[in-house]
């Protein structure tokens, strides 16, 4: 019993270690004012889907990898938000300041509202539109009619993308995968029915790889 106990002791030990503390701060590129306490983020292990939620600008992540940042800043009954990729390496601790971008995706989370547009700082995105990372590099790009994209590509830091298109209801039609020089590397498409859609996928020389049926549409994620 006693043995059992000092492993028990001895794994929670090694977990706790492997933690790593992650706080970020924020800085807005635009005029509009936005108070510490009204952002939030989520952290998504891209290897495991596993997620960990902020507190007080806080979180703690289990190991290093590559992560999905989702930051989420709210305005009363309206939310503003972005998403990029992060990878942790080996560390007890990290502080780090992230600039807000120019262009965010504003919803009310209201499902009988349907309420959501893009927002360059205050205004509403119409035709085309760019938006930059702090070393001059492209974060998003797209056309836009009032507020809704007709196409988006959104930057990772490395320069790879991904393009985005939508139909009138803002369900996504077609996705398009490029590397950090700007070379496809795959694609779907998605063929809407009226109770599910079937998606293809297809490698960068156009060649079918899977064929699936879907029953719940494929929404932008808030």
């Amino acid at each position: 019993m006693k043995k059992l106990l000092t492993i028990t002791f001895l794994l929670g030990f090694l977990l706790t270690e492997a933690q790593i503390e992650v706080k970020y701060y924020f800085n807005n590129q635009c005029e509009l004012l936005v108070a510490q306490d009204s952002i939030s983020f989520e952290l998504q292990n891209l290897e495991t889907e596993e997620s960990y939620y902020s507190e007080n600008n806080k979180v703690m992540i289990p190991s290093p990898g590559k992560y999905e940042l989702f930051v989420n800043i709210k305005n009363g009954k309206y939310e503003r938000s972005y998403e990029e990729r992060i990878e942790f390496k080996d560390s007890k601790k990290v502080n780090d300041t992230l600039t807000i971008p120019k262009i965010l995706f504003e919803t009310d989370n209201d499902s009988e509202t349907k309420y959501s547009k893009y927002l360059k700082c205050d205004k509403v995105c119409n035709g085309y539109e760019v938006d930059y990372y702090e070393n001059g590099n492209k974060r998003l790009e797209g056309n836009f009619l009032n507020g809704n994209a007709i196409w988006e590509t959104e930057f990772e830091r490395d320069g790879s993308s991904i393009k985005y298109y939508y139909d009138k209801t803002n369900r996504y039609t077609k996705w398009e995968y490029y590397d950090q020089n700007g070379t496809i590397t795959e694609y779907f498409i998605n063929k809407y029915k009226k109770k599910h859609f079937i998606q293809k996928t297809y490698n960068a020389e156009g060649k079918l790889i899977k064929s699936e049926v879907n029953i719940y549409y494929p929404l932008r994620k808030n």
